[in-house]
């Protein structure tokens, strides 16, 4: 049944209710244009709030209900038309690499809530503590009873052996990428960490050996003709800036109007791991900068979605494949590209991998280093023994 706890007329801020299907739980998301307000509200509330959703979301439970207009009254409408006029709508499932089907009991539900939690704390991105989350799942329900000739344990019974021999007989035997079996090692480390008085050494959880793989880059000219023939301003800044400065994505789309510092000429980025460094503005971007400014008038972030809120790393892909398509690129590209290319275009200019090192905001030399295998400049002045031949 339809709430309507007061009137819409006296009120200038609409909080938009919505169902929202997350973790795999049913949840009420609530969405409003970016204001600091009702961003204390939803704290206040004990609301969380999604990234990759763009929104704040409680439980999906008729006291929350209740929770939401109690804390909005006097301050904004609630308008609840969506909500109770749609079906929630599920989170695309991820690609299935796991044969194994997860069927967790109440048990091993709260051990993957709590282990989210903890993930929280650490500060993992969203992605991350979803990926491990699912694994840990597939692990409990491995034990559970969920394959075949395995008896059933609980998470407090499960030790070393049985930690070995599930990556032994469900990672090794299954024959899954490499990629995947490091996920899971992640996930366990990170998860008999968090949990008290274990007796498991999650040190002898060992890193499947990596094949290594040098990072794909594009030609300044191919980057040139992506930013060119792309007719929307704010996707040429988004590319230029990426481009320009060497930044990951979420550095890209995590920044702030408070981080820019037009007089000093720089950006302050929130990286990995928390930490900030301070990129430098380049004359080019700087009067791009202007202009963008200008046009759109961002609120909160530089880059806002049609809707408010940071724009998301998935549509920073689609702008940089849509670009690629109108260059005449038929490589793949994606985001990463661009940091990868800004960092060997400058080791080709003759930059001192130091300096890059720092650019990059990398805590290890031996991360930049890889770039050394990258630039062809070095190796492209180097002739080789068959144009000595005589023929």
């Amino acid at each position: 049944m339809t709430v309507m706890p007061y009137s819409q007329g006296r009120y200038e801020k609409t909080v938009t209710l919505k169902k929202l299907f997350h973790r795999g739980v049913q949840r009420i998301a609530l969405r409003f244009e970016p204001d600091d307000g009702l961003k204390q509200i939803c704290r206040n509330m004990g609301a969380t709030y999604s990234r990759t959703h763009q929104c704040w979301y409680v439980d999906n439970h008729p006291a929350n209900m209740k929770k939401i207009f109690a804390a909005f009254r006097g301050k904004a409408w609630v308008d609840q038309t969506a909500f109770f006029g749609e079906k929630p709508k599920k989170e695309p499932a991820p690609p299935q690499r796991d044969p194994l089907k997860v069927q967790l009991d109440a048990a091993a539900t709260r051990e993957v809530e709590n282990f989210c939690k903890y993930l929280e704390a650490q500060g993992k991105a969203e992605s991350s503590v979803r990926t491990y989350a699912n694994c840990i799942g597939v692990f409990l329900t491995y034990f559970g009873g969920g394959h075949k000739g395995i008896s059933a344990k609980g998470a407090e019974e499960i030790g070393m052996e049985d930690v070995q021999g599930f990556l032994s007989d469900y990672i090794y035997s299954k024959g899954l990428a490499r990629s995947t079996h490091a996920q899971y090692v992640a996930a366990l480390r990170h998860f008999f960490k968090s949990r008290f008085n274990r007796h498991i050494d999650v040190e002898k959880l060992v890193y499947p050996k990596q094949g290594k793989k040098l990072p794909k880059v594009l030609a300044k000219e191919e980057i040139g003709l992506m930013i060119k023939r792309t007719p929307n301003l704010k996707h040429r800044m988004l590319m230029s800036m990426q481009y320009g400065m060497g930044l990951r994505v979420g550095e890209l789309i995590g920044i702030r109007l408070r981080d820019i510092d037009i007089i000093r000429g720089t950006i302050t980025v929130h990286g990995k791991g928390f930490k900030s460094r301070r990129v430098f503005i380049s004359r080019g971007i700087a009067a791009m900068l202007t202009q963008y400014m200008d046009q759109y008038w961002p609120g909160e972030y530089l880059f806002e979605g049609q809707n408010g809120g940071a724009y998301t790393a998935t549509s920073v892909n689609a702008v940089l494949k849509q670009a690629a398509k109108r260059a005449g690129i038929t490589k793949a590209v994606h985001s990463h590209m661009l940091r990868h290319s800004y960092a060997t275009h400058l080791l080709e200019s003759g930059t001192d991998l130091r300096y890059i090192q720092e650019l990059l905001g990398h805590s290890s030399s031996k991360t930049t280093e890889i770039y050394t295998f990258v630039s062809s400049k070095k190796l492209g002045d180097i002739g080789s023994p068959f144009d000595d031949l005589d023929l």
